[in-house]
């Protein structure tokens, strides 16, 4: 493994530790999270990234990609690993000897490490962020809880997770940590609030027509229990009118299962309901599906940002949501609906009314849209995490 840097620095160096990272996609919102980060902030920092050298549910390396060599890849330099374990990552430590450390996802297996690594005292007092992704929300709390409360109780037992430094996209995303408290001493200011930046790209393709009596549904997310496909599924029985529901996403080994019991549901929809799996999609062609749809929808039991969700309000593209994201009261502003998922007959009072929609109105819908999403600014998202880092960096000199 050959080392990265020399022996004279100029900038500070931030090690990014992340179980999926460029070419890869199908990890979603978290490689767009990332990857903007360091394409924003690079005249800042110097980034580092180690991961996989394998996209998330693939079984091969990427293509042209030697595992354990280190590569330029945009703005950063990544190390692509072919198995992860505490000797491989506290090389990289050494190697890098970064200034911050950046941990993504409380349940990856390079937090686990890292963490680990920190308590031993291997990493000294480097700071560290750990970003977490949406984890603590109620919703994702109920998945899979028995194994997340054993390891988030045994971990906090440990000390484990100890003065470390907390990355959350929202104030709803800090409460929501704040509440599930993974640390035993967690002190609200070591919570930071950076949103995620996001690279939107606008389509310039014509928009599909919009008639009452059908709808074009798009479904862009990963095939999983998180982003309740099948909560979906089981609302579209009900809906009078002419239905087209397109499923825009990965289908990992984990999710095997869920899938198979979506497909059973598919198979019991009536003729006015047309459902189709397009696959994966890649990052670059979201725009042009979102103009191909009348609506984004995504019932999800939980997000801390929600890409897809921005980049549809970005192009225009009005949203069927569950109120489990930040963007909420979107029916106000005519930018779409968000739904409380205990309130079935709301979700399908909001598609019926989406299948019925005239042009007029939806025409509206699409003004609101777009208005709301001037929102979303890189400025000011780039501003919080500088001041995350900078707040990180000023904090050794107090150790």
């Amino acid at each position: 493994m050959a080392a990265p840097v020399g022996s004279f620095r100029e900038r500070k160096r931030v090690l990014v530790c992340t179980a999926s990272y460029l070419p890869g996609q199908k990890s979603g919102g978290p490689i767009r999270s990332i990857a903007n980060m360091v394409a924003h902030l690079s005249s800042n920092f110097d980034f580092y990234v180690v991961t996989k050298d394998r996209d998330a549910t693939d079984t091969q390396s990427y293509p042209g990609v030697t595992p354990n060599r280190w590569y330029r890849v945009g703005n950063a330099r990544v190390l692509y690993c072919s198995s992860v374990g505490p000797g491989t990552l506290l090389r990289v430590y050494r190697e890098v000897r970064p200034d911050i450390i950046s941990l993504n996802s409380f349940q990856d297996v390079f937090t686990r490490i890292m963490v680990l690594l920190r308590r031993g005292g291997a990493l000294g007092h480097t700071p560290t962020l750990l970003a977490t992704r949406g984890e603590f929300s109620p919703g994702a709390m109920e998945i899979k809880r028995t194994k997340k409360a054993i390891y988030r109780h045994s971990t906090k037992l440990l000390g484990l997770h100890e003065n470390l430094l907390w990355q959350v996209s929202t104030q709803r995303e800090r409460s929501e940590l704040l509440l599930a408290a993974p640390a035993r001493r967690l002190d609200p200011d070591s919570v930071y609030v950076a949103c995620n930046i996001s690279d939107t790209m606008v389509s310039a393709v014509p928009r599909v027509a919009k008639e009452s009596g059908s709808v074009k549904l798009a479904f862009i997310a990963r095939m999983s229990e998180m982003k309740n496909l099948h909560f979906l599924l089981e609302l579209l029985r009900d809906l009078r009118g002419q239905v087209q529901l397109n499923l825009f996403g990965p289908v990992a080994e984990s999710d095997i299962a869920y899938w198979a019991r979506c497909k059973a549901l598919l198979a019991q929809l009536p003729a006015n309901i047309m459902v189709e799996y397009q696959g994966s999609l890649d990052h670059s062609a979201v725009p042009q599906v979102l103009h191909d749809h009348h609506f984004f929808v995504l019932p999800t039991r939980g997000e801390n940002f929600c890409h897809a969700a921005v980049e549809s309000f970005v192009n225009g593209t009005p949203v069927i949501l569950s109120d489990e994201t930040p963007w909420i009261n979107l029916s106000e502003v005519h930018a779409g609906f968000d739904i409380s998922l205990n309130d079935q007959g709301r979700w399908v009072a909001a598609l019926q009314e989406c299948v019925d929609m005239d042009r007029q109105t939806y025409a509206a819908y699409l003004n609101g849209t777009r208005e709301y999403g001037r929102r979303f600014s890189v400025e000011e998202a780039v501003k919080q995490h500088i001041t995350m880092f900078e707040a990180a960096l000023h904090l050794v000199g107090k150790k």
